[in-house]
């Protein structure tokens, strides 16, 4: 996205905020006036050969452009849509509920310019100039395609969306974006692996970014409130640092994850590897699940769990892709599983009732199943499926 240099708007009628908050320029704060209210617009600009975390935004750009060499889809994927389309989003507020008194106070984007990663902050100086800060905000972000956010679609897209309702006749209207929510993917990668999913943890644990001093979230609402009572800017001045690196930590995470995906046979542990290969999987991609699976059973891997969860996840993108033959041989190494036992029993007992064609086979391996059972459902389940065969 190319813009304009920010210029100063033509001096207005000043509102109490501007009367009584100082020097805004000194924090990088440009008024732009939309009617009787104001919206402070704040823009950083990082070279791409500067460094943040492990790597500089060049080295992240290239990753992400490795996309544009991938043979197969993924939910991930950004093939096709040039990298100055991608807004990297993020919000600060009031408060984390979804009720309709939950005000967005900062909104906010990192985008690759030329040869720039370029921040753009779009702040509330008070409750009052909602009208201001959707306006510019949706009026710049109405170029660029797809947003790219952290919990995004449950958290910052929908209330953003019930803040508009309430001024959809003075503004812009909602672009339609399409959404790649990074913590979704974040969870299916390292959730078994890391303490949890959020994005702080994320930074120290697997992007190399440190930071120090840094406001806490929980504080942010409380130093907008004081804010709002006080006027004086250095309550607020540690949020924008914060919602800066927020959006920053974005393009990183979302590189990390395509350098995972696009580079799976070398940049995964076996662990990733089969989160991959599930999701993959989820998302009808059978063959790339497939060599995925295959690349962990072959690897010579010492846990026996991981070995044959992807075998028996084989077999089920096998017998989906047809190849029952095939999937059958998968599920009945999974036989001496307790924990894959009574589902590949199953499996066996329904392929070779419908696919193979041998009733005998199919009764075996629903007797089996029966052996097998855990629980009154399984047991039941196997019951039915032994008399139904018996009549045949």
């Amino acid at each position: 996205m190319k813009q304009e240099p920010l210029q100063e708007e033509p001096t207005k009628t000043a509102t109490n905020a501007e009367k009584s908050a100082g020097n805004w320029h000194e924090f990088g704060l440009i008024p732009h006036h939309f009617e009787d209210q104001v919206c402070y617009i704040r823009e950083t600009k990082h070279a791409l050969d500067s460094t943040y975390g492990e790597k500089t935004f060049r080295q992240y750009q290239d990753d992400l452009l490795k996309w544009e060499s991938t043979s197969f889809s993924h939910p991930l994927s950004s093939k096709g849509i040039p990298l100055k389309k991608l807004i990297f989003f993020d919000t600060e507020t009031t408060g984390l509920s979804a009720g309709a008194g939950t005000q967005m106070f900062l909104l906010g984007f990192a985008c690759f310019e030329e040869e720039e990663v370029v921040v753009r902050q779009y702040f509330l100086p008070s409750p009052d100039s909602e009208s201001a800060l959707y306006h510019y905000f949706l009026h710049d972000v109405g170029k660029l395609d797809h947003l790219v956010s952290f919990n995004g679609k449950a958290f910052d897209w929908p209330r953003l969306k019930t803040r508009h309702a309430y001024l959809r006749d003075t503004v812009p209207k909602l672009p339609q974006f399409g959404h790649y929510d990074l913590l979704h993917a974040a969870r299916r990668l390292w959730k078994h692996s890391l303490p949890s999913c959020r994005l702080g943890v994320l930074e120290g644990e697997i992007l190399g970014i440190k930071r120090s001093e840094d406001t806490p979230s929980h504080l942010i609402p409380l130093l907008y409130f004081d804010f709002v009572r006080e006027q004086k800017l250095e309550f607020i001045s540690s949020i924008f640092e914060h919602h800066e690196k927020d959006v920053l930590s974005l393009i990183a995470l979302y590189a990390r994850l395509t350098e995972k995906i696009t580079g799976w046979e070398e940049e995964t542990s076996l662990d990733e590897r089969l989160q991959l290969a599930k999701w993959a999987q989820a998302n009808g991609a059978y063959p790339l699940a497939h060599d995925m699976f295959t690349s962990i059973i072959n690897s010579g891997t010492s846990d026996e769990n991981d070995l044959l969860e992807a075998r028996y996840l084989r077999g089920h993108g096998l017998k989906k892709s047809q190849y029952y033959q095939k999937a059958t041989v998968d599920f009945k190494e999974c036989l001496l599983s307790e924990r894959f036992r009574w589902q590949s029993a199953i499996e066996l007992a329904l392929m070779y009732e419908h696919y193979v064609k041998d009733i005998n086979q199919a009764a075996h391996y629903a007797q089996l199943a029966l052996s097998f059972a855990k629980n009154e459902r399984e047991r039941n389940d196997a019951i039915k499926r032994v008399e139904r065969l018996n009549k045949k």
